[in-house]
């Protein structure tokens, strides 16, 4: 696929509102986004099927089969976006200025997406070459709750390794950190806010309770990873009292805990549950810990594995930093390993700050280097499979 064909393939990618229904409206779900890689694999003469993950939102699987293949490689990246937001004007509009590519979801993760069907293209041509077969996903739901890739791991398909397109700014990513997800809940007893000592106040309650988690987060400096960092937790939201003039009688926070390998959401829940504990003991207190809403694990791969020698010979080839990175947020990757010790790596054009926000974009030049980094290494890993 040459430039100008990758570009404009992005180009519809990004004007086709494919916001994730768990957001606010619009938000029609991955389907126009899906119709049109769909309609870009046949045209290739991929093998192509639809997986429903959700009413109205499919995975898109294509495959490029062939013949004697031991192995298989899984290509994917996803469809939906989060909210258009501020962006609302230029996203169904996408804008093209100095080379880059304006629109929500243009860097995350439609340029992905984009660039791994012109690598298909690029395979198509080299199959002769080709040792493993290639099977792309173009998943639902990452940006809620990994929905897509985990309804994908229930058919248990054989795959050897694992490309997961994401904004790395084409860095090799080895490792990310999970992320528990949860509410804790403080209860109180109304009362007129003439007189709050009829009653118990659930807000103080709950400072008592952000003290002590705060805390807690602190003393979580002291733990790191070598390419992630110390793990983090953060409280986003609070919610509690119903006026002014009543002593509120509930109060509830949710809580963002970014954990690294070597740690898991247990872990990390029970560290709350301790902090808790000490306010629970207070008297008149209440305080709950719901069940998580989002549990999502840590990647790890290994430098020693075949995909990721692969990408760092591939990335050297094209004059590109072969050294391993990580990242704080959480991909697909991550369920590949640790659901089916798939080893995967993350990679793809476009810078990840840039993701979610009002000037979200990427450089399409970045684009057409990552279709060819992603046949490269394809290829790559495809004569170490019969070397």
């Amino acid at each position: 696929m040459d430039d100008a064909s990758l570009s404009s393939l992005l180009r519809e990618l990004v004007a086709a509102e494919s916001v994730n229904p768990a957001y606010p409206p619009p938000a029609s779900g991955e389907g126009p986004a899906v119709a049109i890689a769909e309609a870009a694999c046949r045209r290739l003469g991929l093998d192509v099927e639809r997986q429903e993950v959700l009413p109205g939102r499919d995975n898109l699987i294509a495959r490029l089969d062939v013949a004697g293949a031991t192995r298989t490689i899984l290509f994917e990246a996803h469809t939906d976006t989060v909210s258009l937001d501020a962006m609302a004007a230029r996203t169904l509009d996408p804008v093209v200025k100095d080379g880059r590519l304006y629109g929500r979801g243009a860097c995350d993760d439609k340029a992905s997406v984009a660039a791994m069907i012109g690598a298909l293209e690029f395979l198509v041509e080299r199959r002769r070459e080709l040792r493993v077969s290639i099977c792309f996903l173009a998943a639902a739901d990452e940006e809620y709750q990994f929905r897509g890739v985990l309804k994908y791991l229930e058919r248990h398909e054989p795959v050897a390794a694992g490309v997961v397109g994401e904004p790395t700014s084409l860095r090799l990513v080895l490792a990310h950190k999970g992320v528990v997800r949860f509410r804790v809940t403080t209860r109180g007893v109304a009362a007129h806010s003439s007189e709050p000592d009829r009653g118990h106040n659930a807000i103080e309650d709950m400072a008592s309770v952000v003290s002590l988690l705060s805390a807690t987060a602190r003393r979580l400096k002291l733990r790191s990873h070598p390419l992630l960092g110390s793990p983090t937790m953060s409280i986003g939201r609070i919610e509690g009292g119903t006026g002014v003039n009543i002593v509120p009688d509930r109060c509830v926070i949710e809580i963002d805990r970014r954990f690294i390998p070597g740690e898991t959401a247990e872990d990390a829940l029970r560290e709350v549950d301790h902090a808790l504990a000490a306010v629970a003991d207070q008297p008149g207190v209440r305080v709950e810990r719901e069940a998580p809403f989002l549990v999502s694990p840590p990647l790890d791969t290994a430098e020693t594995s075949d995909i990721a020698r692969s990408a760092r010979r591939t990335l050297a080839k094209h004059g590109l930093p072969t050294e391993p990175v990580g990242m704080a947020g959480g991909t697909d990757a991550s369920k590949l390993w640790s659901l089916r010790r798939i080893p995967s790596i993350v990679l793809g054009p476009g810078a990840g700050r840039l993701a979610h926000g009002d000037d979200e974009h990427v450089e399409l030049a970045e684009v057409a280097l990552g279709a060819r980094i992603y046949a490269d290494l394809a290829l790559d890993y495809s004569r170490q499979t019969t070397g």
